[in-house]
C-alpha cells in the first residue's frame, strides 16, 4: 500500500525527536559522556532497526514475514529494557518538565486520520489512535504550560502518563483486532496494514520511545516521593 508522502515526511522528521530528548535527559542526569555515548547508541542502533524491519521486513527470518504481532513484542522487548534501566537513565534526576516534554509529539499520530480520509487505514483504528495522541499531546503541552516555572503536582504526572499509556492500550488493541490476524474482529473489507512503512515506524519506535518517557517519569516521581518522606522523617 502506497501511504501519503505528507504522512512519509512528518514521520522521518519527528525520528529524531528520540534523540534530542535523550541528549536532554542525561544533562540533566549529569551523565558522563560515555553514558551519554551509550544511550544515543542504542537509540540509533534500534532506530536503523525499527526502519529496516518496517522498509525490509528484516526479522522475518525469525518471525516470518506476516508475523502480526510485531509492535507488540517490540514494545515489550523495550519496555522491560528501560524498566530495568531505569534508575540508571535518570541517574542524579530528571525533571518533569524534560520528561513529559516527549510527549509534546504525540499528535504526529493524526497521520493516521489523515489515511484514514485517503481510504488507507480504518476507522475503527485511526480515530482512537490519532485523536488519542492528540489528547495526550495537548495535555502535556496543557501542563508544561500552566507549570512552567513550578514543580508539576503528582495528580497531574500521572494523569498523563495514565491518558498517554491508556491511548497506545486503546490503539493497540484496534491495531490489532483489525488487522489479518487470528483474532481480527474488524474491518474486514479493509484490513489495517499499519505496520506498513513509513506508518510502521510509529509503533516500532515513537511509541516505545514515549512509552519509555511515561516510565521515567513515574519513577522519577517515585524516587521524588521517596526522597520527600526521608527528609521528613
Amino acid at each position: 500500500m502506497i501511504f501519503s508522502p505528507v504522512s512519509e515526511l512528518f514521520i522521518l522528521f519527528f525520528l529524531s525527536t528520540p534523540f534530542w530528548h535523550l541528549l536532554m535527559v542525561s544533562r540533566e542526569a549529569k551523565h558522563s559522556l560515555r553514558q551519554t555515548t551509550v544511550l544515543i547508541s542504542i537509540a540509533m542502533i534500534w532506530c536503523l532497526l525499527a526502519f529496516g524491519i518496517v522498509k525490509y521486513r528484516i526479522d522475518s527470518y525469525v518471525l516470518g514475514p506476516d508475523f502480526p504481532a510485531r509492535p507488540i513484542l517490540y514494545l515489550f522487548i523495550a519496555s522491560v529494557v528501560a524498566y530495568k534501566a531505569r534508575h540508571w537513565i535518570l541517574g542524579h534526576g530528571v525533571s518533569q518538565h524534560v520528561l513529559i516534554g516527549l510527549q509534546l509529539i504525540r499528535p504526529i499520530g493524526m497521520v493516521f486520520v489523515i489515511e484514514h480520509t485517503q481510504g488507507n487505514l480504518p476507522a475503527i483504528f485511526a480515530y482512537p489512535a490519532g485523536l488519542g495522541d492528540l489528547l495526550t499531546g495537548l495535555l502535556a503541552a496543557y501542563v508544561l504550560y500552566r507549570f512552567w516555572d513550578t514543580k508539576i503536582p503528582p495528580f497531574w504526572i500521572v494523569l498523563v502518563a495514565a491518558v498517554g499509556l491508556i491511548d497506545f492500550i486503546s490503539a493497540f488493541f484496534f491495531g490489532f483486532t483489525s488487522s489479518e490476524t487470528p483474532v481480527q474482529l474488524f474491518s474486514f473489507d479493509n484490513p489495517n496494514e499499519v505496520t506498513e512503512y513509513p506508518l510502521g515506524l510509529i509503533p516500532l519506535f515513537l511509541v516505545p520511545y514515549a512509552v519509555i518517557a511515561h516510565i521515567l517519569s513515574l519513577t522519577q516521581l517515585s524516587r521524588d516521593r521517596k526522597f520527600y518522606r526521608s527528609v521528613v522523617e
